[in-house]
């Protein structure tokens, strides 16, 4: 309806009034869909996105509600085109759920009928059948807590009647029960003595069967299970890789901040060292980045000047929030660390002569190009110099080398790392193994020829864009130095064109003379030899001017020539555009990759787990149920169990049905013994059930009765409370009208308690219950008008919206009813009042505190914002003198 609107309500009975279709029920429906309000509360859509205005693409409803603790709240709701809404409170993006709140905790309730009456659903209030009159009062009067208790009582009778009905069914079976056991107790006495004995050997062998049988399949499953592991592990640490790149996003921000900042530090300043790092062999890439953690390799600056460490951290770190680390390798302490490093490379040496054999190739510093600090660092922390590197050959061999290299601290195979260790107490020495994932951020150092590829390339992109710039800065300058020539030659053909005029005068004015020249011929003056000189004179000028002309066609073809090397740099221009344009689309398909591998990772990650819970679970189970501590082996007993047992399932299965086959056959003869005993423990299950659920009902009740006596009596008060008030104000239209307490025949039947409303307009005709079809459209509307008006004493609500209540009313009770408004919402605080109308009754008694609304809404009318009262008010003034 309107493109823009602001609504300024008054605190007491606010009066809009407007023809139809002129937009007074999009107020109502602003404040119920900005308050929370469901579209279906309206009655007029089911999406929420039929409210934006046709043609728009959203719309936007701004509510300041009064705080008289503080500060006002102001919601705003956005609405868009695909049925989403983002919400706000004081400007704070927020969920709806925050909303909801705030309004419940204002008791604004737009889906309550009592407290908001939209156009759409005046005709429902008198629909509304008694029950559902009584929970909405109770939400509008009672609040919140009563409106529970009763949904409470609603729960708890039809629990109670359940409970009742569990007890009476143990008690019979019971009953039942102890009947048939007390004939047959003496009986099965001694034999279920026997019985026992025998079966619990029958069991425990089963039991015993069937735990040597899971824990042989765990052992079968557990190999493919170990293999399916493994390859996961694989891929996850591949994929660790590539998710890491997320955590160097803070050291980019590093790096581009220190480049931005160099000059100042006052020594050198290294940034991670993989950045400097080149493998010689793409293997070596993997084990120096499995060796070196991922802190020290991508997050670590190293400085030689302790003042530059604390400076970058201070800057970067505190102030940025980056995540990086910082190390220091002071230039003293550097050249300490080389000569300790000189001085046992020799014992190295002549140590790795004896690795050959073994397969090893090298040690990982000589795999390792970097500057000499970095090189130290890693000497220093990670022994790179004592870490050689093997081959296959290795890896075959393994179980025969580590005996003979326990000294050394960390070996590297093709695809694994050896580690050892010494116990401080036994002296002992342990080994671990660990495979050796790819290699990630090492990967690009390696590849020399595709980086230099790549370098020269741009190079020479950068190159040819500096000659382009430079051949036109030149075209541009010989441009310019061409239009200055063209400006000096044009003013030079004007001048000749100037002197070719003057030659034409001179000519004519020779004619003139020619009359004279036999005059001047007795004067001995040489005309003719004075007429050559001019002739001469002119000649030159033409020469002159055919030179210039030639001149200008020269530089006319020059420029064409300038603007052809032009168009050649364009073009040039335009193939780098197209270079940079590739480059950027493989960077998006390699984001793209990247997340499509880290969605494969999360869910690599899901089957992991999942797989190691079932596995884990499985286990614990078996070893619980056999009391084994799987940390200290398999015991030797049921090592011999296994031994003994089927190689195959299908062979342990027809064992186990064997057994069970010549355990039911055992005792056949005994059938209603075993049966007589399970029925005596039957008994006692049931006698604990029925103390349990007789105890369990007496509290119900206790507690049921306690919340049903406090309910009534707080509904009982809060109906004769309306009561009074309706009544009264019938009386003021004089006619009648009653509230009551509508009671089932079964008072535990809290479903059917309902409010009975009884109205009569006429004199002399009895009280007749509200309904849809009893009562006319006029009666129904002033009968829901005075309802509202009678819960406005006893509630609590912040404002209430009716919406064209008064159609259908005849004249007389319209202006009554509208007095009684004014009365009840003016004469002293009340909740706030929204009355929309399409028309009124002349002459109605309006209070000061009245808010009357004009709505005056069309295409063709002045906008709001344009609005000038005085200006209005000037015009009327001046109508009024010339009696117009």
């Amino acid at each position: 309806t309107y493109d823009s609107l602001e609504f300024s309500p008054g605190p007491n009975l606010n009066v809009i009034i407007g023809p139809n279709g002129t937009g007074k029920s999009t107020i109502v429906c602003a404040i119920c869909l900005g308050m929370t309000g469901k579209p279906s509360v309206l009655g007029r859509a089911t999406n929420i996105a039929d409210f934006i205005k046709y043609g728009k693409n959203k719309a936007m409803i701004e509510i300041e509600l009064n705080n008289q603790n503080g500060t006002n709240f102001t919601i705003r709701r956005f609405i868009y085109k695909d049925n989403k809404s983002e919400w706000f409170l004081n400007d704070k993006s927020i969920k709806i759920k925050e909303v909801e709140d705030l309004v419940n905790d204002l008791n604004i309730q737009v889906a309550n009928l009592c407290q908001f009456l939209p156009q759409e659903k005046v005709s429902e209030f008198a629909r509304m059948n008694p029950q559902e009159l009584l929970e909405n009062t109770e939400k509008a009067v009672g609040g919140l807590e009563l409106y529970e208790s009763h949904m409470e009582l609603k729960d708890r009778s039809k629990l109670s009647k359940d409970l009742e009905k569990e007890v009476a069914i143990v008690g019979e079976q019971l009953k039942k029960e102890e009947a048939i056991n007390s004939r047959l107790e003496n009986q099965v006495k001694n034999f279920l003595e026997k019985r026992k004995n025998e079966e619990n050997i029958i069991w425990v062998k089963k039991d015993q069967e069937k735990i040597v049988r899971q824990l042989n399949a765990l052992v079968e499953e557990n190999e493919p299970l170990q293999e399916k592991k493994n390859e996961i592990d694989k891929k996850l640490q591949k994929q660790k890789n590539v998710v890491s790149t997320k955590r160097a996003k803070d050291v980019c921000a590093a790096v581009e901040w220190l480049e931005k900042n160099r000059p100042n530090f006052k020594g050198m300043v290294f940034e991670p060292m993989f950045l400097y790092m080149n493998m010689k062999h793409q293997q070596a890439a993997r084990y120096a980045e499995h060796l070196i953690s991922f802190r020290d390799l991508v997050q670590m600056f190293l400085f030689e000047n302790s003042d530059d460490m604390y400076y970058f951290l201070s800057e970067v770190r505190d102030k940025l929030n980056l995540v990086v680390n910082a190390g220091l390798i002071p230039r003293k302490a550097l050249s300490k660390l080389k000569k300790k490093l000189k001085s046992i490379m020799s014992f190295f040496i002549i140590l790795f002569q004896n690795l050959r054999q073994f397969g090893f190739r090298s040690y990982m510093r000589e795999m390792i190009d970097a500057p000499e600090q970095i090189l130290v660092y890693l000497c220093m922390y990670y022994n790179i110099h004592q870490v050689p590197l093997g081959t296959e050959q290795t890896q075959k061999n393994i179980s025969q080398i580590l005996p003979q290299i326990q000294d050394l601290g960390r070996i590297y195979t093709h695809s694994h790392q050896y580690t050892f260790s010494r116990s401080r107490y036994t002296n002992k020495i342990s080994s671990s193994s660990a495979e050796v994932s790819d290699s990630f951020w090492l990967t690009s150092s390696i590849d020399q020829s595709r980086l230099t590829h790549y370098e020269q390339r741009d190079s020479e992109i950068k190159q040819k864009m500096k000659e382009l710039d430079a051949n036109l800065r030149q075209v541009m300058d010989e441009k310019q130095k061409i239009e200055k020539m063209m400006e000096s030659y044009r003013s030079e053909l004007s001048k000749l064109r100037e002197k070719k005029y003057h030659i034409e005068n001179l000519k004519k004015k020779l004619d003139q003379k020619q009359s004279v020249y036999k005059s001047l011929a007795s004067q001995n003056i040489n005309l003719t030899t004075e007429a050559k000189n001019i002739l001469q004179k002119i000649a030159e000028f033409s020469k002159k001017k055919s030179k210039i002309f030639s001149d200008y066609s020269q530089i006319a073809k020059n420029l064409v020539i300038l603007n052809k090397d032009k168009v050649t740099a364009v073009y040039q221009d335009a193939i780098y555009q197209t270079e940079k344009l590739k480059i950027e689309n493989d960077w998006r398909n390699y984001i793209t990759q990247k997340q499509e591998i880290e969605s494969t990772l999360d869910r690599l990650k899901q089957a992991v787990q999942q797989a190691k819970e079932d596995a884990k679970s499985t286990l614990e189970t078996a070893s619980k149920m056999n009391d084994i501590n799987l940390e200290q082996g398999l015991p030797e007993n049921y090592k011999q169990c296994f031994a003994k047992l089927p190689e195959t399932i299908e062979k342990l299965d027809s064992e186990i049905h064997q057994c069970e086959a010549i355990a039911q056959c055992a005792y056949d003869v005994d059938e209603k013994v075993i049966e007589d005993f399970e029925n005596e423990k039957l008994i006692a299950q049931l006698q604990k059930d029925l103390e349990k659920k007789s105890k369990k009902l007496h509290d119900h009740q206790s507690n049921y009765e306690n919340l049903k006596n406090s309910w009534l009596q707080k509904v009982e008060e809060m109906i004769n409370g309306i009561n009074v008030k309706f009544s009264a104000l019938f009386m003021q239209l004089k006619c009648a009208g009653e509230i009551g307490l509508s009671r089932p025949d079964n008072s535990e039947e809290f479903s059917k308690y309902g409010i009975c409303i009884k109205v009569s307009f006429r004199t002399g005709e009895k009280l007749q219950e509200l309904t849809a079809w009893q009562q006319s459209g006029g009666e129904k509307s002033v009968s829901t008008m005075l309802y509202m008006i009678a819960l406005q004493e006893m509630t609590k609500c912040p404002f209430r919206v009716v919406d064209e209540i008064n159609q259908g009313m005849d004249p007389v009770n319209e202006r009554k009813v509208f007095d009684i408004i004014v009365q009840n919402s003016c004469s002293k605080v009340q909740a706030q009042y929204f009355l929309l109308t399409p028309k009124l009754l002349p002459d109605l008694a309006f209070d000061d505190k009245t808010n009357v609304i004009c709505v005056f809404n069309g295409p063709q009318n002045l906008p709001h914002s344009k609005y000038d009262l005085k200006k209005f008010l000037k015009i009327r003034k001046a109508l009024n003198e010339k009696n117009v």
